[in-house]
């Protein structure tokens, strides 16, 4: 290490208007097109293509959003309405077969679809008691 280091950028910008690092050598094969006060680089670009870079791996794509939640949701008003309306046997079985999807995917919690499911199965015999309820009192 006999030669010294090149100046830094805070050094080159005090000396304004000179050239402070020295001309490059002419007998260099590397450096005979560098341009005039800028540093060679072909160290550097041979230390960063060379074949210890480790090659760029995409990152995994992120799963899609998961859809017991909604079911659960879905599934909890279902059976809060069943309690009061028969007529939205429908939302039942929206919130059942969100559900079922929600458990036929791999990335989705189990706990919260099965709750939906199983709720959204309460909420359907409600609401067909609702239904077999009022259409017998329309009979009578």
């Amino acid at each position: 290490m006999s030669e010294a280091s090149p100046p830094t950028r805070r050094a080159r910008k005090e000396v304004e208007g000179q050239t402070v690092l020295p001309e490059p050598a002419k007998t260099d094969p590397v450096d005979s097109d560098a341009e005039e006060g800028r540093l060679a680089t072909a160290q550097l670009e041979m230390a960063a293509f060379g074949d210890h870079v480790i090659p760029y791996v995409p990152p995994a794509p992120k799963p899609p959003p998961s859809l017991a939640p909604w079911a659960l949701l879905l599934a909890i008003a279902s059976l809060a309405s069943s309690f009061f309306w028969g007529w939205l046997l429908p939302l039942s079985a929206v919130a059942a077969i969100v559900a079922t999807m929600s458990l036929r995917r791999a990335h989705d919690g189990r706990r919260a679809a099965t709750w939906a499911l199983v709720l959204a199965l309460l909420s359907a015999v409600f609401s067909a008691g609702w239904l077999i309820w009022g259409f017998s009192q329309l009979a009578a």
